[in-house]
């Protein structure tokens, strides 16, 4: 049953394409005056086009002019960057923190200051008789003809303008490149005298800082008779031996004085006395710093004085770091050009045009033409089967409407009687 209605389909498609491969052959010389005719019209025109002046031509040719620029690469980051860099940030973990000097380049041409000044160099309104909404569409022109291709591979800019005049192409691709150079050099220049000023100041404000810690710290070793936290530590472990070993020979000349005096001998009271200053120095000792007569009245403990230190390290080895970060940026701030690009190779004036493509609107026109004579073919014959069908119905009706006339004439007409 299948392969039946398999058969059948396929015959019925075949018949449909060999009905249509029919029509398109009797109506072979409508399909090939239409193709011609299209054809002959688009290669009228385009000659047409190319033979009238540019300024008349419906289709006149374009010229592009292009000029080359080189864009440097981010090589230094803002003082923020710098300090979190100093103190062992990763700023490559965070590639927001800075921008890409060609996005900077594309939005100040496309910039409504730039492209003003151009539009008003040019006279752009009254060149392309721009009326109404002056502002908008004349900007809008201008960015349509002008094109910025940024490669990010070579790190190359490449700008263009297309007009059907090649000097002008020319003159508006160098004058943008010449308002680019003024804008940064005008910028660029400010924001390099601040960045350096920026640079100085913080530069003296860390100086400063890493002065006073210093001297804090120097205050501080002077203070407990040390050069750092561990010799502090060893100073006051010998300290304790020292009295505990005093201590031990003391309690033996306690113990046999006693052993031969009598209970009130001043001798022993004077042993005994020196026997608990050295227990009361001891435990003081063990409660707080005692390594020189300044510290006896600070009563700051082993842990307490090692901690002030060790903050004082760290802060002064915190400055340090940014300090040491600082000063190359500042040595290569003053060296910096400041410009963020070079130019490689300004425009010429084109000598070929970069459009319009006549040979292709040709043969698309040729195209088209051949696909609506197909279709035109079609429609035609669709007609004339209908205005067909019709004719034929309406000969039948009068021929079955003859024959009813002629029947009815032939009866013969019964009377009464």
């Amino acid at each position: 049953m299948e392969t039946e209605r398999d058969e059948r389909f396929e015959k019925s498609l075949l018949e449909v394409v060999l009905h249509y491969v029919s029509v398109l052959v009797r109506y072979r010389w409508l399909i090939i005056i239409v193709t011609v005719g299209v054809t002959a019209v688009a290669v009228g025109f385009a000659l047409l086009s190319r033979l009238l002046p540019p300024d008349k031509s419906p289709l006149p040719n374009i010229y592009a002019a292009q000029a080359s620029i080189l864009v440097q690469q981010n090589d230094q980051n803002d003082l923020a960057a710098s300090l979190l860099e100093g103190i062992g940030f990763d700023q490559r973990a965070n590639p927001t923190a800075s921008y890409r000097n060609s996005d900077l380049i594309l939005e100040i041409l496309n910039s409504r200051m730039l492209l003003d000044r151009v539009i008003e160099e040019f006279n752009m309104v009254e060149r392309y008789r721009i009326t109404g909404n002056v502002k908008g569409q004349s900007r809008e022109l201008l960015r349509h003809k002008a094109v910025f291709d940024y490669s990010r591979g070579s790190g190359v800019l490449k700008i263009s303008f297309e007009d059907i005049d090649p000097e002008l192409s020319r003159d508006v691709v160098n004058r943008m490149v010449v308002l680019l150079e003024e804008w940064f050099n005008r910028n660029s220049g400010l924001a390099a005298q601040r960045q350096r000023r920026m640079l100085e100041e913080k530069i003296a404000e860390v100086r400063s800082e890493i002065s006073l810690l210093q001297d804090r710290l120097r205050v501080l070793q002077e203070r407990y008779g040390v050069l750092s936290v561990d010799d502090l530590g060893r100073s006051q472990a010998t300290l304790l031996a020292t009295l505990r070993a005093q201590l031990i020979l003391k309690e033996i000349d306690v113990k046999n004085y006693s052993s031969i005096s009598r209970i009130d001998d001043p001798r022993l009271e004077q042993l005994k006395n020196e026997r608990q200053n050295l227990i009361d120095l001891i435990n003081q000792n063990q409660r707080s710093v005692l390594v020189s007569p300044q510290t006896i009245n600070d009563g700051k403990s082993l842990p307490e004085v090692a901690q002030e230190f060790s903050q004082l390290r760290l802060q002064l080895d915190i400055q340090q770091r940014i300090y040491n970060s600082l000063a190359p940026q500042y040595e290569a701030a003053k060296l910096s050009p400041g410009s963020i690009f070079q130019v490689l190779e300004m425009a010429e004036v084109p000598d070929t045009k970069s459009g319009p493509q006549r040979a292709r609107i040709v043969l698309l026109a040729a195209l088209a033409g051949f696909a609506g004579s197909l279709v035109l073919a079609i429609l035609v014959n669709a007609m004339r089967q209908i205005d067909g069908d019709r004719t034929n119905h309406n000969r039948l009706t009068r021929t079955v409407r003859e024959a009813a006339t002629k029947r009815t004439a032939h009866v013969p007409i019964r009377r009464n009687g």
